[in-house]
């Protein structure tokens, strides 16, 4: 424990003075929220995987498999490569070739400024309830590891990545999550090692976990009706998200998003492949846990490799939180306080307060995570304000040339009216006297219900005077990056 401590130490302490010097390196909230959009396709790639492999990646995969076997793949692992395949051939070329630096300041080109507010308004809901979900693990984490409290341990937790998330903006995000991505391949590698050579070490051990486990175990297909809506929710929600917008916007051009989407892809696979056999190997090393990677990661006799695959999942946690914070720092400054109050502040005034949003963010997400512990729940919540709110928005902006200014109106009040409505009966505040579905099949719902008021908007309700489009068009940006 003393040996992890000082490791967790050393962590935060690196990633703190790492902040610091790339803070002299942002001079605009371009630099603090998309790194002057000069990346190459590699540190694209590794920045979207860190801010992807969080908490439900890792102990929440790791979980699933453990207690549901090979059906647990459709938990995290089955939506995620789906969604990075989607983003990939549909979303990253066109996402790249917007001028715009958020996703509601390209919404607002076609839907008006009223479509920028509502979807600030949805960003901000949905980025807090996915900081709360990587609370909730991080606040377990030092809570099973050091004994804390749980609220003092999310409190502590979160403390330690606003430290450095709010001082460098993106370009510290980027640099850091490169980093944690090696320490997560370091840590499951190890992790990966002692679990098969512990679980089946000969044949005949082999042998004896097969026919141990129950046949549902090793069926890929059981529950498959519910694990096909909550695949469908993530998908939608993930291949909109305005962490892809943002990881997508920061490369030089549009090829070089395509070519991050791909090896992002193929670095998912490789880490989801270990996550896979780590989690069904568990299930003969630990029993009932609601923590099988921490349970497993203690069960590691050499204190230094224990060390480093608690370090490899903390790189997981915090590499997701930081990316989230900015995303949610980003809306508060861009597309709230720029955009509705300060049109005309100084950079040297939006920096701060990007910095300032990135603390204000986390407190209504702290609230979320002590208040509910369910990880995957926390993130289907997540993914169900987005999929539903955003999702046919969002595409026809990409996709058709003059979608209307009431189709995006229609379509995200229409969503957001259904994830409020589900969110007071599934809490109880209102009697489920409609016979209202639970989740995730309300995602269902909320986006047919999207899809019609997009609909009605785009036939029956163009505007004479639609949006003045920006211009998309960009001037080459100085490279401070090699390509790839």
């Amino acid at each position: 424990m003393t040996l992890s401590l000082l490791f967790l130490i050393a962590y935060f302490a690196i990633l703190l003075m790492v902040a610091r010097f790339f803070s002299r390196r942002v001079e605009n909230l371009k630099d603090f929220f998309l790194a002057g959009r000069s990346l190459g396709a590699l540190p694209v790639a590794l920045t979207f995987v860190a801010s992807w492999f969080g908490a439900a990646s890792t102990m929440g995969s790791i979980n699933a498999f453990h207690d549901q076997g090979l059906s647990g793949a459709w938990q995290i692992v089955i939506p995620s490569v789906l969604s990075f395949i989607v983003i990939t051939l549909f979303m990253a070329k066109p996402v790249a070739r917007q001028s715009f630096m958020s996703q509601p300041e390209a919404i607002e080109a076609h839907y008006g400024k009223a479509g920028r507010l509502l979807l600030a308004l949805i960003i901000i809901a949905s980025t807090t309830v996915l900081i709360g979900s990587q609370m909730v693990v991080a606040g377990k984490f030092f809570q099973m590891v050091f004994g804390l409290d749980i609220t003092w341990a999310t409190v502590l937790s979160t403390a330690a990545v606003v430290s450095y998330a709010m001082w460098g903006g993106y370009f510290t995000v980027v640099v850091t999550d490169i980093t944690q991505v090696a320490f997560i391949t370091v840590g499951f590698l190890i992790l990966l090692a002692f679990t098969a050579t512990h679980a089946v070490p000969d044949a005949t051990a082999w042998r004896h976990f097969l026919a141990s486990q129950p046949a549902r175990f090793w069926d890929i297909a059981h529950g498959w009706r519910h694990n096909i809506f909550l695949t469908f929710t993530f998908v939608l929600a993930w291949c909109i998200a305005p962490e892809m917008w943002q990881r997508m916007s920061s490369t030089r051009n549009p090829d070089l998003a395509f070519k991050a989407g791909w090896q992002a892809t193929l670095m998912m696979a490789f880490l989801f492949s270990m996550i896979i056999v780590i989690g069904l190997l568990s299930a003969q090393l630990i029993g009932k846990n609601e923590a099988v990677l921490i349970a497993l990661a203690q069960q590691i006799p050499h204190p230094l490799l224990s060390a480093l695959v608690l370090l490899g999942f903390l790189s997981a946690v915090t590499s997701t939180m930081d990316s989230s914070m900015n995303i949610g720092s980003l809306t508060l400054t861009r597309d709230v306080y720029q955009g509705f109050f300060r049109p005309n502040a100084s950079n040297r005034e939006l920096l701060w307060v990007g910095r300032l949003a990135t603390v204000l963010i986390v407190l209504p997400a702290m609230a979320i995570a002590l208040y509910y512990q369910d990880l995957i729940k926390i993130l289907w919540i997540s993914a169900d304000i987005y999929a539903s709110s955003m999702f046919f928005p969002v595409v026809g902006m990409l996709y058709l040339k003059r979608p209307g200014r009431w189709s995006g109106i229609l379509g995200m009040v229409c969503g957001a009216s259904v994830v409020f409505i589900s969110a007071l009966i599934q809490n109880h505040v209102l009697p489920n006297w409609l016979l209202w579905p639970d989740w995730p099949y309300s995602t269902l719902l909320g986006v047919g219900c999207s899809g019609l008021g997009f609909g009605v908007g785009y036939w029956f309700l163009q505007d004479t005077n639609p949006p003045k489009l920006a211009n998309t068009a960009e001037p080459p940006i100085p490279s401070i990056q090699a390509t790839p």
